[in-house]
């Protein structure tokens, strides 16, 4: 890609991106450690936890939404571009960008912006996850839906720009579909 101000503010919007793939890495090995601790003290002594159901399913809801923005950045979602990749580069270029900018991105903005809402409500009611014995405080799992969903905005932006440069110059972005094989 040129050395424009718009591609060097690509790696800044992919690096949160890949920031929220690091943190759902993480947030696996933890799920694990509950998974396994669960296991361990309710079969193994017979005391289970009350706490574990809800960990484990905070934290798997939230690791999918933190993961979705590197892997729409590495192309790693499901496409079905059988058609679209007999389609002129320039052509696909501006139907990815028309998609993006038209459909997903205001999808992502009403969507995250709905999420936000709820998180801040249930911080400020101090709402209870109330179907569970444990009763946890459920506005960290709000936010962190809405961490993912503003994240993957923040990815579908920088795809956008990508989309929007190889619609100029198709041979400085790859092409729409081609994976892409970065070494983080």
């Amino acid at each position: 890609m040129k050395s424009t101000l718009l591609t060097r503010v690509l790696p800044a919007l992919d690096a949160v991106g890949y920031a929220l793939a690091v943190v759902a890495m993480a947030q696996t090995a933890v799920m694990i450690l509950i998974m396994m601790y669960e296991v361990i003290v309710r079969y193994g002594f017979n005391a289970p936890t009350l706490w574990a159901n809800d960990l484990t399913y905070m934290t798997n809801g939230t690791l999918f939404l933190f993961g979705a923005a590197w892997t729409l950045r590495m192309n790693a979602h499901v496409r079905i571009d059988f058609l679209s990749t007999r389609l002129p580069v320039r052509l696909q270029h501006l139907i990815n960008l028309a998609f993006y900018i038209c459909l997903f991105l205001p999808l992502i903005w009403m969507v995250g912006s709905s999420q936000a809402s709820k998180a801040m409500r249930a911080y400020v009611r101090r709402e209870l996850e109330t179907m569970s014995a444990w009763e946890p405080i459920v506005w960290p799992f709000y936010a962190g839906i809405t961490i993912g969903i503003f994240g993957l905005g923040i990815q579908v932006i920088a795809e956008s720009i990508r989309h929007a440069i190889g619609l100029a110059d198709p041979k400085a972005v790859r092409p729409p579909g081609a994976g892409e094989h970065v070494q983080a």
